[in-house]
């Protein structure tokens, strides 16, 4: 059963993203925030800048995320199968 989140708890990724200033900047480890009240909060590692968001508003959009993938793959399934009819 998971546990209701009542402290921050406090995780970075294992990998560099060079994400704020792509052109000029060295790639950072981002750290991720979860704090209470079902927010996200986003740095890099050793930055002050930090990018809060809601828990549900990045659920939604990893669901539009994956329902614009699936749209793609079918999108691209069915301009293959009109080109193969069209072989025919």
């Amino acid at each position: 059963m998971p546990y209701p989140i009542k402290r921050p708890v406090i995780r970075q990724t294992r990998y560099k993203y060079r994400v704020l200033y792509a052109s000029g900047s060295k790639a950072k480890p981002i750290v991720v925030t979860i704090l209470p009240g079902d927010v996200l909060e986003f740095r890099e590692s050793r930055g002050r800048a930090r990018f809060t968001l809601a828990i549900d508003t990045a659920f939604k959009y990893a669901v539009k995320l994956a329902a614009l993938k699936e749209a793609g793959e079918k999108g691209r399934k069915k301009i293959e199968r009109k080109k193969q009819r069209a072989r025919k």
